[in-house]
C-alpha cells in the first residue's frame, strides 16, 4: 500500500495551523465511537427499483445520535415562489433545538419565545420556485419523490465552517444545507448530486464532526448521501478539498436490481472517469490523492478507474492510539454492511466473509451494493433490518454476559479510554433519535415511513412526500424535546417504551415488536383504502386528492401516538416488580414470567451459587486481582467481567462482548477468566449459541 505521509492542515493564507496530529486524531476517533456524538453514527439502506417489491426505489436512514439532544421536529418546508433577484442563505445547521431559525424558510422555523434568526454563512442566487419537502437535520423527501439518507464517514481531510468563533474555518456549505438545497431544486438524484457537488466546490465543504485544528476529527469529517428518485439511486461521497477549502466529491449510480448499504464509510471503489452515465465527480478528483501519496494510477486495476474510498477514506498510521482503531473502523462499518446484505439479499450476503471488515485498504473489499432477486425487497423488510442486533448470528448482542439475564442488546458507555476493546455495532441503537424508509413512488404518491426513537421499539407510520400540510402538532411541537419531557411531543411516547423495555428486553421488547407489527400492517391496509379514495377524487381535484391523503395520514399518526402513550402505561403496569401482572385478581400476577435464567444464576461472577456467610458476597473476584485482595463494592460494581458466560475458546472473529486489555496480559487474564466461569459457561453456551469470540488483537 502507499505510505501515508503526515498531513499538514493549511489555511487559505498558507499558514500551517496544525500538523502531525494523527495521535490526536486517534484519540478523537476513540472518543467519537465510545462517547458518540454525530460522528460515525447513521446507517443507510437503499433498494433499487427492480429489487423493490413496489417497483419504487427506496432509501432509509437511522439517526443514531449521541449525547447532544437532537432537534426531533419533523418540519414541513412549503413550496414557494421567490421574487427575481432573491438570495438563498446557507446556515450552519446544528443538531440541537432549534436546528435553524428562519421564518422565510418555513413558518415552522419561525422564531418562538426569545429565539433569534440564524446567521447565514453565505448566500447563493435563489431559483424562481422551490419544491416542498420534509425536513430534519438533513432534507428527507420532497414533493417530487426525491429522497435521501445520510451517513457520516471518515476522510483524509478536514474542513471547518466559517463561523465567527472559528478563525480557522473557511467553508460555507455543510451537508445539512446541501441536502436541503437539493430538495428545493431537484426532482432527480442526478440533479441532486451535481447541484450539491457544484455548490460545495464553489463555497467549500465542511462537516459538523471535524473536531478542531489541535485534534482533527478525521473519523467524521466527510459525508455520504444515498439519493433516490422515482427511477434511480445514486451514492454521493464528499470531503473537504486541499487546504481546508473547496470540496472533492464523487457520485455513483446504483444498479436498479441492487440493494446498497452505507455504514459510516465511503462505498465508491471503482470510479470510472470515462463513464458519465454512471459516475459524476468534481474537477481534478484524483489530484490531491496523487499529490499526498494516498493513491497512484499504478494502483488502478485498469485505466481510468479510481478507488475513491482507498484514496480518501481515513487510514490511521502505524502504532495508533488506541491500538485497536483499525479494528474499530473495520467492523463498526463492515459488520453492518455484511448484515444488511444477508438480510435483504441472502444468497449474495452468504458469499461475503463477515470477518473481512471495511476499511480503505481492505483486500478484496465488500461491494457497495449487491444484486437481489427481482421484486423481493419490501419496505417492511427494510424496517425489519433497521431493528436488527445480529440475532441468531455469532455476533448476537442479545446473548452473553454483557446482555445480562434479560438479553438487552444496548451497551452503555465505557468508563474511559484506559481499557482497550469494542462492542459489536448493531443496526438498531438505543441512541437513535429517529429512522425512516422512503419509497420514491410515482404520481406524486411518494411515502416516508417514519419512526421515532430506536427502531427496535418504534412503529413506522406513513407520510406523503407531496403532503398538503405539515405533520401533526406532536411531531413539530415547541412544547418539549429530547431535553424537556412533554406529553405533547410524540417522540417521548416511543422513547419511554424503549427505556422501560431495558428492564427485561427479551420479554418487553417482544411485546413491543408485536404491537409495532400490528400497527404497521394496519397502516398498509389503510393506505390502500386512502389511495383508492384519492384516485376517485383526483380527476376532479388533484389538490383535493392530496389534501385527503394528508388528512388521513395525519389522523392515523395522531391515533397511533395516542395509542402508544396508552401502550406505554400498559407495559409499565404489566411488567412492574419483575413479575407479569395480567389482571387484578389474586391469581393475576405471574411470578414465573420474568425469572432470571439459570445460566446467569450459575455464573461465578454473579455470585448466587458462591454466596456464604463469610463471603464472597458479590461473586468471584477478577482473577487479576485475587493476589491483591478484594476490591470495594463500588469498584467491583463499576467494572465489566473479563469474560462473559458462554464464550468459547476459539479466536476467530471480532469480540462482541469482551474488552481486550492488550498483549500477553490480556491473553493470560482471559484464560484465567475461562476457568473462573466454568459454572456459568455450561448453560451460557446454549444461551449464547455461537457466542462471542476471544480477541487476539
Amino acid at each position: 500500500s502507499v505510505p501515508i505521509p503526515t498531513l499538514s492542515l493549511v489555511n487559505c493564507s498558507g499558514r500551517v495551523v496544525a500538523s502531525d496530529m494523527w495521535a490526536g486524531a486517534g484519540r478523537a476517533l476513540a472518543a467519537a465511537l465510545l462517547l458518540p456524538g454525530t460522528s460515525l453514527a447513521c446507517t443507510i439502506i437503499a433498494v433499487g427499483k427492480d429489487a423493490s417489491a413496489s417497483g419504487a426505489p427506496m432509501v432509509g436512514h437511522s439517526e443514531d445520535s449521541g449525547p447532544p439532544p437532537n432537534d426531533i421536529r419533523l418540519t414541513r418546508v412549503p413550496r414557494k415562489k421567490w421574487p427575481k433577484g432573491s438570495k438563498r442563505p446557507l446556515y450552519n445547521v446544528v443538531a440541537t433545538y432549534p436546528r435553524l431559525v428562519d421564518a422565510e424558510r418555513s413558518p415552522e422555523y419561525a422564531p418562538v419565545h426569545d429565539q433569534k434568526k440564524s446567521e447565514p454563512l453565505a448566500h447563493i442566487p435563489q431559483v424562481e420556485e422551490t419544491y416542498a419537502y420534509w425536513d430534519l437535520d438533513y432534507g428527507l423527501q420532497n414533493e417530487m419523490g426525491l429522497s435521501m439518507g445520510e451517513s457520516t464517514c471518515t476522510a483524509m481531510t478536514v474542513g471547518w465552517p466559517a463561523d465567527p468563533d472559528k478563525p480557522y474555518g473557511y467553508n460555507r456549505a455543510g451537508i445539512e444545507e446541501l441536502s436541503k438545497i437539493a430538495m428545493e431544486r431537484c426532482a432527480t438524484a442526478r440533479c441532486a448530486a451535481q447541484t450539491m457537488g457544484d455548490i460545495a466546490v464553489e463555497l467549500g465543504f465542511f462537516s459538523s464532526d471535524s473536531g478542531a485544528p489541535e485534534s482533527p476529527g478525521y473519523a467524521g469529517s466527510s459525508e455520504c448521501l444515498t439519493i433516490a428518485d422515482t427511477h434511480e439511486l445514486w451514492n454521493f461521497n464528499i470531503l473537504t478539498g486541499k487546504n481546508n477549502a473547496s470540496a472533492i466529491w464523487a457520485a455513483e449510480r446504483v444498479p436498479s436490481n441492487h440493494v446498497a448499504a452505507v455504514a459510516n464509510a465511503f462505498t465508491i471503489r471503482r470510479l470510472n472517469l470515462t463513464d458519465s452515465e454512471n459516475f459524476l465527480y468534481s474537477p481534478g478528483v484524483t489530484e490531491l490523492a496523487e499529490e499526498m501519496g494516498w493513491w497512484s494510477p499504478k494502483l488502478a486495476p485498469e485505466k481510468d478507474i479510481f478507488d475513491f474510498f482507498y484514496a480518501y477514506g481515513w487510514t490511521p498510521p502505524e502504532n495508533p492510539t488506541p491500538p485497536n482503531i483499525n479494528s474499530i473502523l473495520a467492523f463498526y462499518s463492515g459488520r453492518r454492511m455484511w448484515r444488511i446484505f444477508n438480510l435483504l439479499s441472502p444468497a449474495e450476503g452468504q458469499r461475503l466473509d463477515p470477518d473481512r471488515g471495511n476499511v480503505p485498504h481492505t483486500n478484496d473489499p465488500y461491494p457497495g451494493s449487491v444484486p437481489a432477486p427481482r421484486g423481493s425487497v419490501t419496505a417492511a423488510l427494510v424496517q425489519h433490518a433497521y431493528r436488527d442486533h445480529y440475532e441468531g448470528t455469532p455476533y448476537d448482542l442479545t446473548v452473553g454476559m454483557a446482555a445480562g439475564p434479560f438479553g438487552t442488546p444496548n451497551r452503555g458507555l465505557p468508563t474511559g479510554l484506559t481499557v482497550v476493546g469494542q462492542w459489536e455495532r448493531a443496526l438498531s441503537m438505543y441512541r437513535t433519535s429517529w429512522s425512516f424508509v422512503c419509497e420514491a413512488r410515482p404520481r406524486g404518491r411518494s411515502l416516508v415511513w417514519f419512526g421515532y426513537d430506536a427502531p427496535h421499539g418504534t412503529a413506522y407510520l406513513p407520510f406523503f412526500g407531496a403532503a398538503a400540510a405539515g405533520a401533526p402538532e406532536s411531531y413539530r411541537s415547541h412544547e418539549g424535546g429530547v431535553a424537556k419531557f412533554s406529553f405533547k411531543v410524540a417522540w417521548w411516547a416511543f422513547n419511554l417504551i424503549n427505556q422501560y423495555a431495558d428492564l427485561n428486553f427479551r420479554v418487553i421488547n417482544a411485546e413491543v415488536r408485536s404491537k409495532a407489527s400490528e400497527v404497521e400492517a394496519r397502516a398498509r391496509s389503510e393506505l390502500e383504502k386512502w389511495e383508492h379514495e384519492a384516485d376517485h377524487l383526483e380527476h376532479l381535484s388533484p389538490n383535493g386528492a392530496m389534501q385527503l391523503l394528508t388528512d388521513r395520514s395525519n389522523e392515523f399518526a395522531e391515533g397511533v401516538v395516542k395509542e402508544w402513550w396508552d401502550f406505554a402505561f400498559h407495559l409499565i403496569t404489566k411488567y412492574r416488580g419483575y413479575i407479569i401482572t395480567n389482571n387484578a385478581t389474586m391469581k393475576g400476577g405471574n411470578v414465573s414470567g420474568q425469572l432470571v435464567p439459570l445460566w446467569w444464576l450459575e455464573s461465578a461472577d454473579v455470585g448466587y451459587t458462591l454466596w456464604s456467610a463469610s463471603g464472597p458476597y458479590h461473586g468471584h473476584p477478577d482473577p487479576a486481582e485475587t493476589s491483591s485482595g478484594s476490591r470495594s463494592v463500588e469498584a467491583h460494581a463499576s467494572s465489566a467481567p473479563p469474560q462473559g458466560a458462554g464464550a468459547p475458546s476459539g479466536s476467530n472473529g471480532m469480540s462482541a462482548i469482551v474488552a481486550a486489555i492488550g498483549g500477553v496480559a490480556a491473553v493470560a487474564a482471559a484464560g484465567a477468566a475461562l476457568v473462573a466461569f466454568q459454572a456459568g459457561r455450561r448453560y451460557g453456551q446454549k444461551e449464547c449459541a455461537a457466542g462471542a469470540y476471544m480477541s487476539q488483537a
